[in-house]
């Protein structure tokens, strides 16, 4: 009987150490994706961030900058984090209605995953690496309340404890994302300061044909080095139209393709983005008139890839011929390896007047750098 006793309370021991590691891993990756948000949304600097981006299908950036990543701007990685945390307390408790209150919560979070990872899969055509690993975190701790605990229904008490955590929490991360928009002057102005500290890299020794916006004479020079299949770059890419009307007549802006693909780019070991230089080649078959709306129209349907849409860009538009031709090729791979004094490490990077910024900024950090260029240019 002694033995008995003996062995369960050692199991008893090891379940517990096994749900402190995984509301630690909760915790951790959902830190980890709040960090993320934040840093995307919200950058403070021209260096780009290190992001969990694998390949187009394993990318955090889809998922963060999707609609699903939010509720009323709230991150949702948020809710991960005090899921985690409310699980840890309760293993310090010990209480039978709080614990069937936490497996009541697990069971609503495991839910969720569900969902998230079956929209992020048919509906975003891609998972985010730290997100999976959290929904495989709480597929187990879910199991494991599901085999030790008997009784899933929760205590009125403190499921309500639990909302009110929730929503307060919410609310205080809602007060600090309305603070860091209402001081995005503060950090425009920071900005400023930054990039005028960089060093001028000059421009390509090469110029792209491929133009988003043409002007003789422009104080602005933008060189745009992008991958039809990145997420930030479609981003950055959908700030070009208000950026081409607000500065129109004074600013250039050229495009270089740079795809994460080695099947075109001498600098990638792998095929981090399958489609891409697919894409370059179809987008350097077009018109170059129209490049700004050849380029708008396959960023749009970015998340299309998986599906062929290039296949069917190409068939569409008659490119076949112009897309296997080994010239477009040559073409595509002299305006990546034009990027080689720049050391790109990510895309989107791009030069204005000469000073390399990584990663997508908000519009109104743009807006603040070009306008002060201007000021400055005397034009």
């Amino acid at each position: 009987m002694k033995k008995h006793t003996s062995i369960h309370h050692e199991r008893t021991l090891n379940t517990t150490i096994i749900l402190i590691v995984l509301s630690s891993l909760m915790i951790g990756f959902s830190l980890y994706l709040t960090q993320h948000y934040f840093d995307l949304r919200f950058p403070t600097g021209l260096e780009g961030k290190s992001l969990c981006n694998v390949n187009q299908f394993f990318n955090c950036d889809k998922t963060t900058l999707s609609s699903a990543s939010n509720i009323f701007n709230v991150p949702i990685s948020i809710f991960g984090v005090l899921i985690g945390a409310l699980t840890m307390l309760g293993l310090v408790l010990k209480n039978e209605h709080y614990e069937r209150t936490i497996y009541f919560t697990l069971a609503v979070n495991f839910a969720g995953c569900v969902v998230l990872f079956l929209y992020s899969l048919f509906v975003l055509h891609g998972l985010c690496p730290f997100c999976t690993l959290y929904y495989i975190t709480s597929g187990l701790i879910f199991f494991m309340f599901f085999k030790h605990s008997p009784n899933i229904k929760p205590a009125f008490t403190y499921l309500l404890a639990f909302s009110v955590v929730v929503l307060a929490s919410s609310y205080l991360v809602k007060l600090n994302i309305e603070g860091k928009e209402h001081t995005q002057s503060a950090v425009a102005t920071d900005i400023i300061k930054q990039y005028f500290g960089l060093p001028n890299l000059g421009a390509p020794k090469i110029e792209s044909e491929f133009r988003i916006a043409s002007a003789s004479n422009a104080p602005i020079k933008m060189v745009i080095f992008s991958d039809f299949e990145c997420p930030a770059c479609k981003a950055l890419s959908e700030q070009m139209p208000s950026i081409a009307a607000r500065y129109a007549g004074k600013i250039d802006i050229q495009y270089f393709y740079y795809p994460l693909d080695n099947s075109c780019n001498p600098s990638m070991e792998r095929p981090m983005h399958q489609y891409a230089c697919k894409a370059a080649y179809a987008a350097s078959c077009m018109p170059l008139a129209n490049f700004d709306k050849t380029h708008e129209d396959i960023f749009k349907n970015q998340d299309k890839f998986e599906s062929g849409y290039v296949d069917q860009y190409i068939k569409e538009n008659k490119l076949e011929t112009c897309v296997a031709d080994p010239k477009t090729k040559e073409k595509v791979v002299a305006l990546i390896k034009a990027a080689d004094p720049f050391n790109i490490r990510s895309t989107p990077t791009f030069l204005i007047n000469g000073v390399k910024i990584e990663g997508a900024l908000p519009s109104d950090q743009l807006f603040a750098i070009m306008d002060e260029v201007i000021k400055r240019s005397g034009k």
